[in-house]
């Protein structure tokens, strides 16, 4: 289990800065529990998050979220792994003075949504050995389904704004970086990692992709993930040595007049 409670405000230090908009954090409560395995292997999992922003020149914000999950790992008899987990996502908002885009005055009120998920992963490594030198092949996919629509506007994006799509967030079930904001509709995840193993170092390169069902206004147009199919993203690792390591990250989209590569 895991529990924080929080109290604190952000004074920012740039001449723009507007201090009637930097809010004040309290409280802030986050509870995590992953439990024991059931008859089956799977695992339950309750994630509670309360949070209260207050601002003297601008909205006010209480949101109180809710999420439970169960996860089922599956090992096969060749060597493939398996995952099912599904998460049912509650939120309650209530907002004082919300400005929402396109739209004159400002919203109050309560606001809520239920969002149920469904994610199946799957990865296949193949290893091969030769004179102590260990080779990895190993492509891996998912498939995520919610539902369209789970950001209206008369919900603030407090803790989301700062996005990047990357190799890190590519498998997830959600990229965004907070609560306020859902990824929805379905998607495929897919990719291929290359390793090389030896004595003292490594070599490993991550290249994949996504896809979604259709289009949607979820992510912001340069996120990469606004198409039907997002960006590639890559990763290369090179550690020639315990104590040593260079990472690389790359971006290329197949769009045109597009940049196409980005670092």
């Amino acid at each position: 289990n895991y529990m924080a409670f929080n109290g604190y405000a952000f004074q920012g230090l740039r001449e723009t800065d507007d201090p009637g908009e930097t809010p004040i954090v309290l409280p802030m409560f986050d509870y995590n529990h992953v439990g024991e395995a059931d008859r089956l292997g799977g695992r339950p999992s309750l994630d509670v998050n309360l949070l209260a922003l207050t601002r003297t020149g601008g909205a006010d914000t209480r949101r109180l979220s809710v999420k439970g999950g169960w996860r089922l790992p599956y090992i096969g008899p060749m060597g493939d792994v398996y995952a099912l987990s599904t998460t049912l996502t509650g939120d309650l908002y209530h907002v004082d003075g919300l400005v929402r885009s396109g739209k004159t005055g400002t919203h109050s009120g309560f606001n809520g949504r239920l969002i149920p998920q469904l994610a199946f992963d799957w990865r296949y490594p193949f290893v091969r050995e030769e004179e102590g030198v260990y080779q990895l092949v190993e492509p891996i996919a998912s498939v995520v389904v919610s539902p369209y629509g789970g950001n209206p506007d008369t919900i603030p994006n407090e803790d989301s704004l700062d996005f990047e799509f990357d190799d890190t967030n590519l498998f997830r079930a959600n990229r965004f970086t907070g609560l306020d904001r859902i990824e929805g509709g379905p998607r495929i995840n897919y990719g291929l990692k290359w390793g090389v193993f030896g004595r003292g170092g490594a070599t490993t390169v991550l290249v994949g992709q996504s896809l979604r069902a259709k289009e949607d206004d979820t992510f912001a147009s340069g996120s990469g993930l606004e198409d039907r199919f997002s960006d590639i993203v890559a990763r290369v690792q090179v550690r020639p040595a315990d104590y040593l390591a260079q990472l690389y990250g790359a971006s290329a989209s197949l769009a045109p007049f597009r940049i196409p590569i980005g670092l």
